[in-house]
């Protein structure tokens, strides 16, 4: 599934890539209740590098229908963040798919990179030298520092929801988004 992303103007610039699993008996799953699983035995790593093209080739239909820089935001998971030829995976899956660097934007959670943030930022950074681009999503769940958090290449931070769930009534929550 597409979640669009718009931007200041209301314009559709772009999805975010969402995986669901229409499931024979059960009817459509959300990801809280098989990514875990998937996580636990290494079934993670297949699903996500589909993922990872499925997402790529679905953008490049969409560059090919006249949407020339729209971008598809795809999540990975902790796992898959660790994989050590992860950056070998995207530079393929790119190359495979026709996408521009610049049209792909990865999210990885605060706590996924911060287990080992020097490795984190390496891969990062191999990442961003070809053009693509990094989300921080659910922040504010993990335990980073915001001295780590200028170390990593960044294009944009997304606040976890506990965080602005109650922001039309609580004030404190309200000086956080400002902030």
């Amino acid at each position: 599934y597409y979640q669009p992303l718009v931007d200041e103007q209301h314009r559709v610039v772009g999805t975010e890539a969402l995986l669901r699993w229409q499931h024979p008996q059960l009817g459509l799953l959300s990801p809280t209740r098989f990514i875990p699983i998937a996580e636990e035995t290494g079934a993670i790593i297949p699903i996500g590098k589909w993922v990872l093209y499925t997402a790529c080739q679905q953008a490049m239909k969409w560059h090919n229908m006249g949407f020339a820089d729209f971008y598809v935001a795809v999540n990975l998971s902790t796992r898959q963040f660790k994989e050590p030829d992860l950056v070998e995976i995207v530079e393929h899956t790119l190359e495979t798919t026709g996408l521009p660097p610049h049209c792909l934007k990865l999210e990885v959670t605060e706590s996924g990179i911060m287990e080992n943030p020097e490795r984190a930022v390496e891969k990062m950074d191999a990442l961003r030298h070809i053009g693509v681009n990094f989300s921080i999503d659910d922040f504010g769940t993990g335990y980073s520092s915001l001295s780590y958090l200028k170390r990593f290449p960044i294009s944009t931070l997304k606040i976890d929801r506990s965080f602005v769930m109650d922001a039309p009534t609580n004030t404190d929550d309200q000086e956080i988004i400002k902030t």
